[in-house]
């Protein structure tokens, strides 16, 4: 059921009824800024939609995620990242002609480790991360692509991630005629875990933008459906959860008396979870709010919020009003540091087993590359865990909770 905003909502506003508290996040006007929102604190961090170009992943101990900012307002183009039509980096491009929209490469909806550089990898090997092979005997990521960038300003650039290794990005970028090189490199643990490291062409340099967030308010790409059966790639403006934020979305319901606990089992790390279809556009009312529609996200930290977004001012301002509740503070709040954990075989097959200082029962989630949850489980400490069957080939997260300590791994299974 959908349903027209009017003042009523705005009256609100002022009020902190029922443990309930409003927070605003704005986009700027055009939808200019991307803003990114920790729930705990109402902080909104905010950085210009041109304030960086590429972002690199520190999500688990393997990924090399590498993104494109996909970010633009309504008067800009976005970032636009095609493959090379050669990988030999020293020979120059001069045909810009063959790089057209339809075959950009775009940052992968569904988990924070593969980005637009990622995405021409080989499904069927778990060690090619598209710009480059796991080599087991270096032991870091070589980079085997050349990738060619339209800036927002139109002109063209190319660049390859040179390797991953000692954990550092490094990467060279020049014009598409080999001039104005630049060598550079991003230490991947700069904004610690559960994070990216955004960095731009234009300063040449890492942009800061801490990771002390929950929820991006931002413009990104996404198929939609524009005719029956046939989608186009279209910019949308919604929230991306932050590496390590889970959400589930609760929607036909009745706001007021929805229960987080019957949608606990489907939460999802997928970074457009909660996305841009909690609004629509109708050409004789305006921006329209999904009112049977309530969110419900996990922080990093274990807190649990329900989300129901009441207001939305559209490319004017940018602003989303959110009615925000606080439902619940997970005993991890104060985790212990004293506790050591290791998980091996890494790679593994068909059965891990954790070494660990810690006393007690312990909860064990295996998350794979969809933010899907394909085991969960109790176990003692330093007891084998055994895979589940027909489990495929890839990187997993894995996720080690105790009473007041939680752990992150991630893990090669080879099947």
């Amino acid at each position: 059921m959908k349903k027209v905003l009017t003042l009523f909502l705005v009256t609100f506003f002022s009020l902190n009824i029922f443990a309930q508290t409003y927070d605003e996040v704005s986009t700027g006007a055009q939808y200019s800024q991307q803003a990114y929102y920790n729930l705990s604190t109402g902080a909104v961090q905010v950085v210009s939609d041109d304030a960086w170009d590429i972002a690199f992943s520190n999500i688990g101990q393997i990924d090399a995620g590498i993104f494109i900012n996909e970010a633009a307002s309504l008067s800009a183009s976005p970032v636009k990242l095609f493959l090379a039509p050669t990988n030999d980096w020293n020979q120059a491009i001069t045909d810009v002609t063959q790089f057209y929209d339809s075959l950009q490469l775009l940052n992968n909806e569904a988990n924070w480790t593969d980005g637009a550089f990622n995405n021409v990898k080989d499904p069927n090997n778990s060690f090619d991360y598209g710009w480059g092979l796991y080599d087991f005997q270096s032991h870091q990521i070589t980079g085997n692509k050349v990738y060619v960038i339209k800036k927002r300003n139109g002109d063209f650039i190319k660049i390859k991630i040179d390797a991953y290794r000692s954990g550092k990005y490094f990467f060279r970028y020049a014009n598409l005629d080999n001039s104005n090189e630049t060598i550079d490199s991003v230490a991947r643990a700069t904004n610690g875990p559960n994070s990216l490291v955004h960095y731009s062409f234009e300063s040449k340099k890492m942009v800061n933008i801490s990771s002390d967030y929950d929820l991006i308010f931002t413009r990104y790409i996404t198929p939609l459906e524009d005719t029956p059966g046939h989608f186009l790639d279209y910019s949308v403006t919604g929230f991306l959860l932050a590496p390590g934020t889970q959400a589930v979305v609760a929607d036909g319901v009745d706001v007021t008396t929805v229960k987080e606990s019957d949608y606990a089992a489907n939460y999802s790390f997928a970074p457009t979870t909660i996305g841009h279809e909690w609004k629509a556009y109708d050409f004789n009312s305006g921006w329209i709010i999904d009112e049977d529609r309530a969110n419900f996200v996990k922080t990093k930290n274990g807190d649990t919020y329900k989300l129901v977004f009441v207001d939305f001012s559209g490319s004017g301002t940018g602003t989303v009003t959110v009615e925000k509740t606080k439902l619940a503070t997970s005993s991890t709040d104060h985790i212990n540091s004293k506790v050591d954990i290791s998980c091996y075989p890494n790679p593994a097959v068909d059965v891990i087993y954790l070494n660990t200082s810690a006393q007690g029962e312990v909860k064990i989630r295996l998350i794979n590359s969809l933010g899907q949850v394909i085991l969960n489980q109790k176990s003692e400490p330093n007891q084998p865990v055994y895979l589940p069957s027909g489990i495929t080939s890839g990187i997993y997260q894995l996720l080690v909770e105790g009473r007041d300590w939680r752990a992150t791994h991630s893990i090669v299974v080879l099947n």
